[in-house]
Order: structure tokens, then sequence, then C-alpha cells
């Protein structure tokens, strides 16, 4: 009775609802941790490279986890910096918006009513600055996890060395050997290839904005950098906020270069440069996306949406490379 096929599916589900509760539960810890492994995936081969040039284990290891710690900390304090003056510029913003929404009034008089009310909701609130307060205070606990991602990467590292020798005498099987190293070599490449095509994204976004004249451009060109980790909406929601500002600051005209620069650059990134490079690595049904995005934003919270797509792929890559669940990964695929 206890070997019977619905008492296995009981038992697979209750284990599978069991585990997904414990991650949730542990998502301050799952979180860092997981961020600490992909860092690992990208600058491994780096670590790699320096111990072919002689370079000692411990040291290359420190150069590249050195290097991390400073980019991280470079752009958390420009992105800091840049929205302390955003938040105390807001009122200036709201300015305008009200001189346009005033024009508009003596335009079309049979609004005014309603654009009286948006004047009135525009001015900064106690509830807006609470707003962002919790947003603040949530990456500044993001910020706090730093130790914790740090010291997982530099352990992650040290054992990726001899990683290989681990699996060869844990498993033995020259064929689950390969399928291993196949499955390591698919998801560091993506990983590389990735990150690399969303900073180039950010990158263009970032100069194309501080050449239009909009605010903080460096938190626009870091946002749309993790926003391009989100297939098909996340170039998206990452255009709307320097969009919308760049039509406070410029006008109509700031509105459609704005916009015209952002398809231009997703449509040259996303549409030809980006499916080259990742070949069918991103082959994801749109609705495993969404479904993605949903669950594991849920599991893990909002970092759990800029690493739910890269979960996905690691998954996807994983049932691909063996024969026995390929059915899988074409179910994930469009």
């Amino acid at each position: 009775m206890t070997d019977s096929p619905a008492t296995k599916i009981l038992v697979s589900v209750a284990a599978i609802f069991i585990i997904i509760a414990g991650i949730k539960i542990a998502q301050p810890i799952i979180v860092p941790v997981l961020i600490a492994f992909f860092l690992a995936l990208l600058t491994n081969p780096g670590v790699a490279a320096l111990i072919r040039l002689r370079v000692p284990t411990g040291l290359a290891i420190a150069v590249m986890v050195s290097l991390v710690f400073v980019f991280f900390y470079g752009v958390g304090s420009i992105i800091a910096s840049s929205s302390d003056s955003f938040i105390a510029n807001f009122p200036q913003y709201t300015k305008q918006v009200e001189i346009w929404l005033n024009k508009l009034q003596e335009a079309s008089p049979w609004l005014i009513d309603d654009i009286q009310k948006y004047i009135d909701e525009l001015s900064p609130t106690d509830r807006m600055l609470s707003f962002a307060g919790t947003l603040f205070s949530g990456l500044g606990s993001v910020l706090t996890a730093i130790v914790l991602v740090l010291f997982t990467l530099i352990f992650s590292l040290y054992e990726a060395q001899s990683v290989s020798k681990k699996v060869k005498l844990a498993l033995g099987d020259d064929i689950t050997i390969n399928y291993v190293n196949r499955f390591s070599k698919l998801v560091q490449r993506y990983l590389l290839i990735k990150t690399l095509i969303s900073a180039v994204t950010g990158l263009l976004v970032g100069v194309f904005l501080w050449m239009l004249g909009v605010d903080y451009p460096v938190i626009w060109g870091t946002l749309a950098f993790l926003m391009n980790f989100v297939p098909n909406i996340g170039s998206m929601l990452a255009a709307i906020p320097p969009v919308l500002l760049a039509s406070i600051q410029l006008g109509l005209p700031g509105f459609l270069i704005s916009m015209s620069g952002f398809v231009g650059i997703n449509m040259i990134i996303g549409n030809l440069i980006e499916p080259k490079l990742m070949g069918r690595s991103l082959d994801i049904s749109p609705l495993i996306v969404f479904l993605s995005l949903v669950f594991w934003g849920w599991v893990l919270g909002p970092v759990g949406m800029l690493l739910a797509i890269p979960l996905t792929v690691v998954v996807k890559i994983g049932l691909e490379i063996h024969p026995d669940t390929k059915w899988a990964a074409k179910i994930l695929s469009q």
C-alpha cells in the first residue's frame, strides 16, 4: 500500500511544498547565497585565468573578490547619492508637472475638477516619503547581507578549483561526469553572456540619457542592467521612470527622443545581438517566464524576480543535457 503510485505522488507533492515553504522561510539566507553562487560562476573563469598565469590560488581569489567588492561598492555609493538628490529635487519635478496641468486646465476648463485633484496629489506626502524610506531600507537590508555574499563567494571559488576531482571521485561514471561538466559550462556561458549583454545595455542607456541631459543617468543605467535579466517585460519596465523624467525635464521632445532611444537600444541588443550570442538558452515559453517571475518573486522577494529567469534557464539547461529529461526541457521551451 505504501509503495502505490498514488502514495508516491502524494509524498512527492508534499515534499515539494515543504521545500518551497522552507526556502521562503529561509529567504534572508538563501538570497545572498544564490547571489554569491551566481557571482562565483561569473568570476571563476577569471580566477582560473590567474591561476594559469602562476598566480597563487588564494591571491587569485582575493583579487577577483576585491574587484567584485569595489565594483558593487562604487555603484552602490553613486546610486545612494543620486537617490538622495532625486528625493531632494522631487518637489521641483512636481512643480513642472503642475505647470503643465494648469496649462491643460486653461485649455480645457471642463477638466478643472480632475486636474485640481491630480495637482493636490502631486505634493510630497508623508505616505510617499514613507514609501521611499521603506524602499531604501529594503536596499539597505540587501547591503547588510554583503558579508554573507562575500564569504560564500570566497569559499565557493575555493571549492570550484577542486570540484571536478571531487565529482570524479564521488561518481566515477564518465558519462555522468560529462553531463556535470557540460551543465556547468553551459550555465557559466549563459551567465557570462547575459551579464555582459546586460552591462552593455545599461551602459548604452546611461550614456544615452546623459547625452540627452536627463538627470541621474547612473540610476537608470543600473536599472536597465538589472531589468535586462527579465526578458520581454524587463526592458519596458526599466524605460518607464527615465522616459517620464525626460518628459518632465524636456517636454514632448524629451519624451519622443528618450522613447525612441530605448526602443532602438532594446531592438538592437534584444533582437539582433542577444539571440545570436545566447543561441537557444533563452528559448523559454512566455508563460513559463511569467510564472517563474511570479513564483520566484513570491518565494524570494524582489531579488527573486531578478534571479527568476537565470534560475529557470539553469533548470532548463540541466534538463536538456540528459536524454531522459529532454521532454521536460521541451515543455519549458517556446
